[in-house]
């Protein structure tokens, strides 16, 4: 992506309403960019993926940021709405944390243990 396209993506993102949906026990996040009552973008956030698409204001995807470009404009906009869509896990979000008993590893661990 060329220098004018990143200025472009950040004037657009930079006038939108940020909302969030964040899942505290797998540490990923789909997020929303707002502009008046239409969505200006999507994108999803984990640490093992990250990606925002642009739509334009008839719906249709206009280009698709992946990786560390995407991640660059992660906190761009407005925060607006924050929620969560899970109810076990920690209270505190932290991004691309999975809780250890939903990993692969971590379940094999919890049904090894000898006590």
């Amino acid at each position: 992506m060329n220098a004018i396209d990143v200025e472009m993506v950040n004037e657009i993102l930079s006038k939108c309403m940020r909302e969030e949906l964040r899942d505290h026990a797998f540490g990923d996040a789909e997020v929303s960019w707002m502009y008046a009552g239409k969505q200006a973008a999507y994108g999803y956030f984990s640490s093992s993926s990250s990606h925002i698409t642009l739509t334009c204001p008839d719906g249709e995807e206009s280009a698709t940021l992946r990786g560390e470009e995407a991640r660059r404009f992660r906190y761009c906009g407005i925060e607006g709405t924050i929620e969560r869509n899970d109810e076990t896990g920690p209270e505190e979000y932290s991004e691309g944390t999975c809780m250890p008993a939903l990993t692969h590893k971590g379940v094999l661990e919890e049904l090894t243990k000898r006590g």
